[in-house]
């Protein structure tokens, strides 16, 4: 048997005596004829010689005759929806999963796997033998066929063409000489084909792999990641050794991971890269937006979802809004629906951005008569762009809705290809693809078919699965592609990546409906029929036709150690393991060839992801500055102020020293001090914050920075704003009771009270549902009963608290008169203040919502916590006419117990708190804000001080190791004596 490469010599010489001769190689791939005319073009100039694919040959006998049956192409969505349509029918067994749509796309591939192997109709199997399952499932395949008679698919084109030819309805001559190129015939149908021309054509040959010995060299790698990367280091070194660009060529494993992975290293070492068939539309930028538009509705127009096709989507500048059209702000419309807590649901949408736009409009109001117009201005913008934004998404839902329930394929293909093409820029890549896609699905129309939007989403993804976009030509950078594809090709170098078990050669894959007993009994009397047999005997040839890629060059063999997360081991490939014991004979076994150690020539082991960047040639910039990092640290240099290392790497050296750096919060030597001045008045709440660490009050403070809130991340109403519920119902209560006269003195709520509360409270739970701070519904529930039996209870209490004092809620949420303390201007707003008749006793209340577990280290000799409990000191001046006032804390939910916990003001008291109001500013001015973490709370996995602060990630995750280095360095000790102030010990 002639060999493909002697035989394009062997035409090249036959060109100069008859250049017009026809001659028709047959080949296994485009891209195969591509390169292959290519090869000849560069023997000698050629005329008459043609390159197709044995599907493109059939068409151009057949397709004509099949048309002229009234017969058309089954395109694959008609093929899918009739499968669907099958699978309802199923019975027995297969009947309870019959509605399922994975249950469809697996008969659609058993279906294919019977034509393919021959089976046109169920009078091709034995009658009998057979499981019922799999008797319903060819009962199943007649239906398909039955429906499908209209259309023909690949395997019948090739059926009509091996008629053609061997009736004699076409010209040999045209055709010429016939080669067929390797692997041949994969199915029953070319086999037919195959062997129609073998007798009817004026000459046939079948072509095989030439005999080849290349140079084998191998490549172990820690992981795929690293292995792709090392997969370019060898095309570099290719390149610098003089091989020419397409004589380069990377054949990876059936792992479909790779892809990616090569395409981004590729793309990192700026070397030209040629992925074959092309990338997936469904990895364009184009087509995850219009498939993320199609979800968006299943997705329950999620905040999410929503802003990722806008993010995502190459959109025109303007969108259909309202009446019109609004200037597309993804940017702005994240941050406006992220603010207003929009989760999910087209009435969240609407609600959520209603209320926004009112707490906006009244927010620019208050600023605007405050003098503040910048802010004014800045409340007035943000409502405009919810404005825009829920015009926007008006229409968008509304479109969207209207094509939920089903529609002629028609018709649903044109709405919603208007809609793409509406919101796309018309210059988007690939847009024309993948309308062409959305197009083709209309196809099922000449079934009877139609769309919901669901469908349609499921179909169109297998779509853009399918299809694929190639922007660059072969022969323009190195070829990338799976190792099934390189039947036919030949390159000079070869890298066969990703060849560990299962994917280089692939396994046999499963079948979840069909036992490999059935399948290998149909291949007896049909031996089309893929069994695994079959299945593992082709992916090992194809397998070696990579090899044979290589001709007498070089092939690299690359394998993972490990999977992308490291925990699990992957092996080399039986394949690759053979091919290394030509190298070493002692390598038996693939565990052998795993933990084979480097040997110079022929195999490298990298032991990790660094050791991979720190050797061969450099392919990206991190890599370059890998190596030029270690280098100077091998070699002892320091560097320069002004490199743009010098900031990281000073950090990481001053945080692991003894001394408190300005990397650790001391800012002893900032030249700006008025960065550290307190504003004209401070709550003493964050000054608790310095007692408590101080890096988090430098984090609030001083750099004024806070938590960006993701709504969708909130399963549950947070602490802050449950706490501001529940004051601002009582706030409501209370105040409407003081207006009736109540509560008298000793006089105790009543049943008509406790429902004027809960009424209050559905009032304000409901407008805080409507803001989006809830959270889950499931969870908001549950919230809201929990909240309503804290405040039927808290009535309770209330009753005996005021039966007990003889007191009278009097103020509420009631701003204190600004008093200077220790040089510090105060200011705050306690939440209630109680009177006795006569005024003389007053106790100044301040609810707590959340846990007492931080108040418990209020003691008699500890009435500050240690300098971090500061607010009823200055809460006391609530009630400046009282001649004896008690401050207290007062835990009013059942998780708090219901407990107070007091403070008494008094001399030492007073002394006590300006004592530590002195340490704290000493502190600020000095310019000591220690990352302070706590005890180490392993039930909860965090310190202590950490739990709930909202800086925990952007603080050193060593925080506890380099404090404790640090304790004794005297730049801690500003921070250190607000406590011992505190006690007295200062």
């Amino acid at each position: 048997m002639p060999d493909v490469f002697s035989t394009l010599k062997s035409l090249a010489a036959a060109r100069r005596l008859d250049p017009l001769a026809p001659v028709t190689v047959i080949v296994p791939s485009h891209a195969a004829g591509l390169q292959l005319r290519r090869r000849l073009a560069e023997l000698a100039p050629f005329a008459g010689v043609r390159f197709e694919t044995l599907p493109r040959v059939a068409e151009l006998l057949a397709a004509g005759h099949l048309a002229a049956a009234g017969r058309a192409p089954l395109a694959r969505p008609i093929g899918d929806y009739v499968a669907e349509m099958v699978a309802r029918e199923s019975r027995g067994a297969l009947g309870k999963v019959g509605e399922l749509p994975g249950y469809a796309r697996a008969l659609r591939r058993i279906f294919r796997r019977l034509r393919r192997g021959g089976i046109r109709t169920l009078s091709d199997t034995r009658a009998s033998g057979y499981s019922d399952q799999f008797a319903e499932i060819l009962r199943l395949y007649e239906r398909f066929r039955e429906e499908c008679g209209s259309f023909y698919d690949e395997e019948d084109l090739l059926d009509e063409a091996a008629a053609v030819v061997c009736k004699g309805r076409w010209r040999p001559a045209e055709f010429g000489q016939v080669f067929v190129v390797s692997p041949g015939a994969e199915s029953a149908g070319a086999a037919e084909l195959l062997a129609a021309f073998q007798e009817r054509a004026e000459e046939y040959a079948a072509l095989d792999e030439p005999v080849c010995d290349p140079e084998r060299m191998f490549v172990l790698a820690p992981d795929p990641a690293s292995e792709a990367r090392e997969t370019v280091r060898e095309v570099v070194s290719a390149l610098a050794e003089g091989v020419q660009i397409d004589e380069i060529a990377v054949f990876h494993g059936a792992d479909r991971a790779y892809r990616r992975l090569l395409r981004e290293a590729f793309a990192g070492a700026r070397v030209p890269a040629v992925p074959l068939p092309g990338i997936p539309l469904i990895e364009t930028r184009t087509g995850r937006a219009v498939l993320q538009l199609a979800l968006l509705p299943q997705n329950n127009f999620s905040r999410t979802s929503a802003l990722e096709f806008f993010s995502i989507a190459p959109l025109r500048s303007h969108l259909p809004a309202g009446d019109g059209r609004a200037v597309a702000l993804p940017a702005a419309w994240d941050r406006v629906s992220r603010q207003a807590g929009i989760t999910k649901g087209a009435d969240r949408w609407r609600r959520g951005l209603d209320a926004f736009m009112r707490d906006m409009e009244a927010s620019s109001m208050y600023q605007a008569a405050g003098g503040n117009d910048s802010r004014a201005r800045s409340d007035a913008k943000a409502k405009e762009q919810a404005r825009e934004l829920g015009e926007v998404m008006e229409v968008l839902i509304a479109r969207l809705e209207q094509l939920q329930e089903p529609l002629p394929a028609a018709e649903f293909i044109r709405r919603f290809s208007e809609m793409v093409e509406e919101y796309l820029d018309p210059s988007a890549e690939a847009l024309d693809n993948v309308l062409s896609e959305i197009q083709q699905l209309g196809t099922v129309g000449a079934v009877g078919g139609n769309f919901s939007l669901a469908a349609f989403s499921e179909a169109l993804r297998a779509n853009l699965e399918a299809a694929y976009l190639r922007p660059e030509s072969l022969g323009s950078g190195v070829a990338t592609l799976e190792y099934r594809s390189a039947a036919g090709l030949r390159f000079e170098r070869v890298i066969l990546c990703g060849a560990y078990e299962g994917s280089l050669p692939a396994g046999p894959g499963s079948d979840a409906l069909v036992e490999d007993k059935t399948w290998a009994a149909l291949r007896r009397d049909h031996p089309y029929v893929e069994d695994v047999e079959l299945r593992v005997g082709r992916n090992q040839e194809a397998a070696g036709r990579a090899v044979h890629a290589a001709g007498d060059g070089t092939v690299i063999w690359t394998a993972p150690r490990h999977e992308p997360g490291g925990t699990r081991e992957y092996y080399p490939s039986p394949v690759m393991r053979a091919e290394a014991a030509k190298r070493d004979p002692r390598i038996l076994t693939s565990s052998q060839l795993r933990a084979h150690s480097s040997s110079d020539g022929w195999l490298r082991r990298e032991r990790s992801p660094i050791s991979v960047a720190l050797s061969g040639p450099v392919v990206t910039p991190e890599e370059a500055g890998y190596r030029w990092a270690i280098g100077r640290r091998r070699g002892g240099d320091w560097l320069e102020p002004k490199h743009r290392l010098w900031p990281a790497v000073s950090m990481l050296r001053a945080r692991r020293s003894r001394q408190f750096t300005a990397w650790d919060g001391n800012l002893a030597e900032l030249q700006e001090r008025s960065r550290l001045e307190l504003q004209r008045s401070v709550s003493p709440t964050s000054l608790e914050n310095y007692g408590v660490c101080g890096f988090r009050y430098f984090a609030k403070s001083v750099l004024g920075l806070y938590p960006v809130d993701e709504p969708e991340e909130r399963d549950m109403m947070d602490a802050a704003s449950r706490g501001s519920l529940i004051h601002k119902i009582l706030e409501r209560f209370f105040q409407a009771q003081q207006l009736r006269g109540r509560p008298k003195q000793y006089e105790a709520w009543t049943g008509d009270d406790r429902e004027s509360l809960m009424r209050l409270a559905d009032e304000e739970l409901a407008q805080a549902e409507e803001r989006g701070v809830t959270g889950l519904s499931v969870y908001s529930m549950h919230e809201a009963r929990t909240i309503k039996a804290d405040l039927r209870r808290f009535l309770d209490e209330d009753t005996l608290f005021r039966q007990r004092t003889g007191a009278l809620p009097k103020r509420f949420e009631t701003n204190i008169p600004e008093v200077e303390v220790a040089g510090v201007t105060l200011k705050g707003i306690v939440d209630r203040v109680d009177e006795t008749m006569d005024g003389k006793q007053a106790w100044v209340i301040d609810y707590k919502s959340g846990s007492n577990e931080e108040y418990k280290a209020i003691k008699p000799e500890n009435p500050l916590a240690g300098g971090t409990k500061l607010q009823l000191p200055v809460y006391v001046r609530a009630a400046p006419e009282a001649e004896e006032v008690h401050a207290v804390y007062w835990f009013i939910t059942k998780r708090g117990g219901f407990e107070f916990v007091g403070y008494e003001p008094g001399p030492e008291q007073r002394h006590a708190f300006e004592r530590t109001l002195e340490a704290i500013m000493t502190g600020i001015k000095a310019g000591s804000f220690p990352a302070v973490s706590g005890e180490d709370e392993e039930f909860y996995g965090k310190f202590a001080n950490c739990r709930y602060c909202d800086y925990d990630r952007i603080c050193s995750r060593r925080r506890d190791i380099e404090m404790a280095a640090k304790e004794e360095d005297p730049a801690v000790a500003p921070w250190r004596r607000v406590e011992k102030a505190a006690l007295g010990e200062a």
